[in-house]
């Protein structure tokens, strides 16, 4: 199964509702800044030819919505690493290690997940977060 699909089956299964309120939330946040940015990719020759592609545009420069989840969530994964780490090894492990070493190896992959993520919830109500951009 790929990431996409596995991306598919989680917004299909409401379990991506967060994500969908976090964007919803994110963009009536940066409504002004979207169209700004729109403005200023557009000066410097970059047709964004609708409100979906600056958005879309702009999320991915952004990269992040709603800042305090993601760390949470991220501090589950740790959480869970040294869970099976500890498990594995009999005793607990050595926490800081164990989250320096899940930084390094895993937070760029789940950074990237987490923006393609977000892309694909925009793409699934795309005209509802247009209309919030607009209203």
């Amino acid at each position: 199964m790929s990431e996409l699909d596995d991306i598919r089956r989680m917004y299909e299964s409401g379990k991506l509702d967060s994500i969908k309120e976090d964007l919803g939330k994110f963009i009536c946040a940066h409504r002004t800044r979207i169209c700004d940015y729109r403005v200023e990719q557009e000066r410097k020759g970059v047709a964004l030819s609708d409100d979906a592609t600056a958005i879309k545009f702009y999320l991915l420069r952004y990269r992040s919505i709603n800042p305090g989840r993601e760390i949470r969530e991220q501090l589950e994964e740790i959480q869970r690493e040294k869970w099976i780490r500890g498990v594995r090894l009999g005793c607990p492990p050595d926490e800081e290690q164990v989250a320096l070493e899940w930084a390094r190896s895993h937070s760029a992959a789940w950074r990237e997940n987490r923006v393609t993520t977000i892309i694909y919830v925009f793409e699934q109500e795309k005209d509802r977060y247009c209309a919030m951009l607009r209203s």
